[in-house]
């Protein structure tokens, strides 16, 4: 038979934290998931209400239809949140959804850009994409999301510049610009969530050692109380066991232990005894004494 020893006291408490710490991660990744399915769906309708806003229609002629980008805030803005969705739905808390996610989140900034034609202002969606990405702790998924907005803009400033910088000319490297902007960022970002990565397993530890206490204490107590009981069935033995008679009362009279010698020099069982009054043993006339001796301890 082989003998298995039991890990040393840190490794065990280590090992507990950790636990802790990954179900501290999968809660938050959970709650940020369930907050960015909400985020990705109100951005679909304010991208259709953008596009219905700045460009509803084209012409030609005389002849109005509708614009391509109401068409692209619909279809291609559903199409950007549906596999993220799904991912919500049947895989929360999975570094997969966390990083289909970002890749979304970015391409709906993007979206954004080319709904309005490239403008400043809406690159500033870009920073605000970021910011809600690093609520996750989760670094890596900042530069999921920096990769996949950098290509776009590259790709984008190759062949469609006015979609995203808003000029039909001279944007073939500005996309360099905008990705500094975003390590930039970054770089801010991924030191905040180490440093929320390292607080969560400080936490983490900390309640592992209350555990680790709580645990050693309700042992003692544990411990102490099979100690007494013990200590309580050997007296119980050793009066069962003596041939004088021993009785014993609490404070009020009443009689608590009634041993086999006793039983046999009153003539009464123990179970006629015990839990009534010490009196029941004695005469009457002995019983305004007894109270007094009682009221005077």
């Amino acid at each position: 038979m082989s003998i298995v020893e039991a890990p040393p006291a840190g490794a065990a408490l280590h090992a507990r934290a950790q636990v802790l710490y990954e179900q501290h991660c999968d809660s938050v990744s959970r709650k940020i998931d369930r907050w960015f399915a909400g985020l990705l769906i109100f951005q679909w309708f304010a991208g259709v209400i953008v596009a219905l806003w700045i460009s509803p229609f084209t012409w030609a002629g005389t002849q109005a239809s509708t614009h391509p980008h109401v068409w692209a805030a619909a279809l291609l803005g559903g199409l950007i949140i549906s596999f993220p969705l799904l991912l919500i739905l049947t895989r929360p808390g999975a570094a997969l959804t966390r990083h289909v996610v970002a890749v979304s989140q970015m391409l709906a900034s993007a979206l954004f850009i080319h709904l309005s034609g490239g403008r400043i202002e809406t690159h500033f969606h870009v920073f605000g994409s970021l910011t809600f990405l690093a609520f996750y702790r989760d670094w890596p998924v900042l530069v999921t999301a920096s990769v996949v907005i950098a290509a776009d803009h590259f790709l984008r400033g190759l062949f469609w510049p006015q979609s995203v910088y808003g000029t039909a000319v001279g944007a073939e490297w500005r996309w360099l610009e905008h990705a500094g902007w975003v390590v930039f960022i970054d770089l801010f970002l991924v030191q905040s969530c180490l440093r929320g990565v390292a607080e969560a397993r400080a936490i983490a530890l900390r309640q592992a050692e209350l555990e680790a206490a709580h645990q050693d204490v309700e042992q003692q107590v544990l411990d102490r109380t099979a100690e007494l009981r013990d200590s309580e069935e050997r007296t119980r033995a050793v009066v069962n066991n003596l041939f004088d008679g021993v009785v014993t009362i609490n404070e009020d009279g009443i009689v608590e232990t009634f041993n086999p010698a006793a039983e046999k020099i009153f003539g009464y069982r123990a179970a006629e005894v015990v839990g009534h009054n010490i009196k029941l043993l004695m005469p009457e006339s002995y019983h305004d004494r007894h109270d007094a001796g009682l009221a005077r301890c």
